[in-house]
């Protein structure tokens, strides 16, 4: 061995590791795993709690996909967690109506006193 080797582990000389940079975590609107649908459709919520029964919104929505959907609404009273019941699509010239359970994921304050609602469907 070669007194240069020596002296270089005696000194205590470690190779160079390279480092691993881990990406940093998604932001929560870049979790979607689907693609989103662009319709403009009235759909209509009331929560599923049976203390609020009499709370009924139609909204509209912006996006959505078969695991949830996001709608425009003027009503304050959404929370995130709370359970709802969707109706969509919703109207009279709606042949076909499907309830979804849902669960509101995001709250959005838009212009006009508009809210944004991103709900997940549970069911």
């Amino acid at each position: 061995m070669s007194t240069s080797r020596r002296t270089d582990m005696a000194a205590g000389t470690w190779p160079q590791f390279k480092t691993t940079v881990e990406p940093a975590p998604k932001a929560p609107e870049d979790a979607r795993t689907r693609k989103r649908l662009k319709v403009s459709l009235p759909v209509h919520v009331r929560p599923f709690d049976a203390r609020f029964t009499e709370i009924e919104d139609v909204g509209q929505v912006v996006d959505f996909t078969r695991d949830g959907l996001y709608f425009k609404t003027s009503m304050p009273h959404y929370f995130v967690g709370m359970r709802l019941i969707v109706t969509f699509p919703f109207g009279e010239k709606i042949s076909a109506h499907r309830k979804y359970l849902a669960s509101v994921v995001r709250l959005e304050q838009l212009e006009n006193d508009a809210r944004g609602i991103a709900v997940r469907f549970l069911l």
